[in-house]
């Protein structure tokens, strides 16, 4: 597409040089006036031929010759560009929208991000990291050109439709991000989200402080301002520099140096599953450090607040979800701790 945008810029340059030059031509030659000399250069040049517009001598009539010769050719490329152009914009974009289609129909537990603003720039970016499956909504076309040219999955379209979050797959979705720097449509995103989908983990971004309250009854799980989360951060850069450069570390997966290895460390949760290895033991049972090298930081039972001191003989229940601490590694076999299931003899699942 881009080479195609290319030559019909360079046809449309040749041909504004053909007119300018056969405007500027006639009028030197043949001593025309300039709307005179410009309506030649036009009926000439599109083989018209509606008769000469004033009487042409010798030189005129060899300009002419010239002028048909390079502006019929200039103009018949101009249009075969052109043509190619809107041909294989209209059939790349028709086979865009299905292959999204049919990549979003398949999509199972992934994540809807609505707005690439500034602020859904660096969520796009972190779920990318991530490895998470997602879908960015916005209805600007700059905006989703960007998002496409980073080679994120867009869909060109208003947030707040029905329509388009259920093209994003919000009844298979885990979770919904609306960064949209507008409170009042953040508010109906929600509010239409959490009606598509009850189950559906939602994060909203507000602006006004007045804003949260009404984002929390509408259906939001979190409520995010980046204004009072910078703010607050910012001060506790300052105050604890060395604090907030160990959370980074953790919380962003920054590279350190230790013992001349580079390891990446993550703060990461996981839940336990039903038959898994972790159902129904203890911390010390389930020897979560030796097996997978995670340190365990919290743990969340269902309908309870956050243990943050567990005990080693804290029993892991479905449902529960453990905090842990350790590299992409660790933290992936804790996952699948957390997650697979042991046939036992007996032929039950333990």
């Amino acid at each position: 597409m881009r080479e195609r945008l290319r030559a019909l810029e360079r046809a449309f340059l040749l041909l504004s040089a053909v007119i300018v030059v056969g405007t500027a031509g006639y009028m030197i030659i043949e001593h025309q006036n300039f709307l005179d000399s410009f309506y030649m250069v036009i009926i000439t040049v599109t083989t018209i031929g509606y008769g000469e517009t004033f009487p042409l001598g010798t030189g005129g009539e060899i300009f002419t010759l010239f002028l048909i010769i390079i502006g019929v050719g200039t103009v018949g490329y101009t249009l075969v560009s052109a043509v190619e152009f809107m041909i294989e914009n209209s059939v790349s974009g028709i086979m865009e929208r299905r292959r999204m289609r049919k990549e979003i129909e398949g999509m199972v537990g992934h994540y809807i991000l609505c707005g690439y603003g500034r602020v859904g720039q660096h969520i796009a970016e972190d779920l990318r990291d991530a490895g998470a499956d997602f879908i960015i909504i916005e209805k600007d076309l700059q905006a989703a050109e960007k998002a496409t040219e980073r080679g994120f999955l867009v869909i060109r379209a208003d947030a707040t439709s029905d329509e388009t979050l259920r093209e994003a797959g919000i009844e298979n979705a885990k979770g919904l991000v609306s960064a949209l720097s507008s409170d009042a449509e953040n508010l109906y995103i929600t509010l239409t989200a959490r009606e598509l989908c009850p189950h559906l983990f939602i994060v909203s971004r507000c602006d006004a402080e007045e804003s949260e309250p009404k984002l929390r009854r509408a259906g939001a799980d979190r409520v995010i301002s980046p204004h009072s989360i910078g703010g607050r951060r910012m001060a506790a850069m300052l105050l604890k520099p060395t604090v907030w450069d160990y959370l980074d570390l953790v919380t962003r997966g920054q590279y350190i140096e230790f013992n001349v290895e580079n390891l990446e460390w993550r703060i990461d949760d996981v839940e336990v599953q039903p038959n898994s290895q972790l159902d129904g033991k203890t911390i010390e049972e389930a020897k979560i450090y030796s097996a997978s090298g995670a340190l365990v930081l919290a743990v969340k039972k269902r309908g309870v607040g956050f243990n943050t001191k567990p005990s080693k003989d804290i029993r892991l229940d479905p449902g529960d979800f453990i905090v842990a601490i350790g590299t992409v590694e660790q933290l992936a076999k804790l996952e699948e701790m957390a997650t697979s299931r042991i046939w036992m003899q007996g032929g039950r699942y333990t």
